[in-house]
């Protein structure tokens, strides 16, 4: 534009200087379109109207640079020569329409363009007769699609794009199935294998998806035109059926950690796919594996169970002594007469493996041991046991002394109390000395 400016005051000033000793002339100036500006040697003097020339003076005689615009059209552009014989030169211009550049793109493409009650075409549509300064609509039609208008204002030629994402008509819903593959319905019709994008009516349907070895799954959806949704359905496999048999029977059954009761059993609602069995029985290992379910299919597991029963047999000495395996008393050791041993204690239907054994009597240090038994094995255990001195009685003497020890009951008699001072050190104390017998502790 300031290149045109340039050019024009030049062309200007050179025609002022061509008629500079002239008198005065008239230019007239008519054309359209209306309101279009017109400028001689580069001044702007009026502008057209159909009604009345635009008329421009004084002008001298000489060469004038007449310059017409309008939004839109192309400008014109042109030399006027006017004579004093003359008087006045009268100028028609009609200015020629520009056209733009429009490209209509729409999601998904194909639709059916419209303008002004015409077909233009079919999306993506391009137009390069559209007048310039205009304001154009447009309407977009595609079956399964509501209709669309848009307004696009031509204002020059630069290319303008228009991208329109069109609306569903009805529902789309993306149906994703774990594992794939399962037809989906639409109120009846199959619409293909998921993963799969089915069309739903405005205001729902019933959408069922089958496949073979699964359970139906049938839903009602409602939609609004438009509306997008994924529905994700993990298919549910037919239940299976599962028979345990052990040997020995009457094994307690556990399925996934749940009880299911004493073997053989059958079972009619396992759901397909891997499952952890476990068998146990008193007296035998317990044995577990895991199992897979077909669909709807059938399977039988036997379990040998092996017999891991031992015995423990423990001798103490002194006898008496309390008895605990893995921390639960099974029975104290029995005396047999005046004997430093005891008795045999048995402890029957112990498990095979290590096992923890304490030994427990007032007055001795307790004893903890480990012992490993196999199965079907008698293990003999003697545990010796250490005594611990620990004072219980203590004895105010009429002499004022005192004295502490453990009272010694066999030799304790009406005439006198014998206390084991310190361990294998007896005294004998007369009644007669005593003031006070108290038991003692710390």
């Amino acid at each position: 534009m300031n290149f045109r400016k340039t050019a024009f005051c030049i062309l200007a000033a050179s025609a002022l200087l061509a008629g500079a000793d002239t008198a005065p002339l008239r230019l007239d100036v008519t054309g359209r379109p209306d309101g279009a500006k017109v400028f001689v040697d580069g001044t702007l003097r009026g502008s057209l109207n159909n009604s009345a020339p635009c008329t421009v003076m004084p002008l001298a005689a000489g060469r004038h640079l007449l310059h017409v615009e309008a939004p839109g059209f192309r400008p014109f552009d042109a030399y006027v020569r006017l004579d004093e014989a003359a008087g006045y030169v009268t100028k028609a211009v009609d200015l020629e329409a520009e056209h733009g550049i429009v490209l209509l793109k729409t999601t998904p493409a194909g639709a059916t363009v419209t303008s002004e009650g015409s077909v233009a075409g079919t999306t993506p549509l391009l137009l390069t007769s559209l007048v310039c300064g205009r304001k154009y609509a447009f309407d977009f039609t595609l079956n399964g699609y509501q209709r669309k208008r848009v307004e696009v204002a031509v204002e020059n030629r630069r290319p303008i794009v228009r991208s329109e994402e069109l609306v569903l008509d009805s529902g789309l819903i993306t149906c994703i199935t774990k594992p794939a593959g399962a037809k989906v319905l639409v109120d009846g019709i199959e619409r293909g294998a998921t993963p799969v994008e089915v069309m739903v009516p405005r205001g729902g349907a019933e959408l069922v998806v089958r496949l073979d070895g699964y359970k139906d799954v049938v839903r009602r959806v409602r939609m609004v035109a438009g509306e997008k949704q994924t529905v994700s359905i993990d298919m549910e496999g037919l239940a299976a059926r599962l028979k345990i048999v052990t040997d020995p029977e009457q094994a307690k059954v556990y399925v996934d950690g749940d009880y299911r009761g004493k073997s053989p059993v059958e079972l009619d609602d396992v759901k397909p796919g891997k499952h952890d069995v476990r068998v146990e029985l008193e007296g035998y290992a317990s044995s577990e594996r895991t199992v897979e379910l077909q669909n709807g299919g059938e399977a039988t597991e036997r379990f040998s169970l092996a017999n891991v029963l031992g015995r423990l047999e423990i001798v103490t000495s002194p006898p008496g002594a309390k008895v605990f395996v893995d921390g639960k008393a099974v029975g104290v050791t029995g005396r047999v007469g005046d004997a430093t041993r005891s008795k045999i204690l048995m402890v029957e239907k112990v498990v095979a493996g290590e096992h923890a054994v304490g030994v427990q009597l007032d007055g001795y240090f307790d004893v903890s041991l480990k012992v490993e038994i196999g199965a079907k094995e008698t293990k003999q255990v003697f545990v010796p046991l250490k005594r611990s001195f620990t004072p219980d009685t203590e004895i105010d003497l009429s002499s004022g002394t005192k004295v502490r020890g453990v009272l010694v009951q066999k030799q304790t008699t009406p005439q006198q109390v014998v206390l084991e001072t310190r361990p294998g050190v007896f005294r004998t104390i007369p009644r007669s000395t005593i003031r006070k017998i108290a038991p003692f502790s710390k």
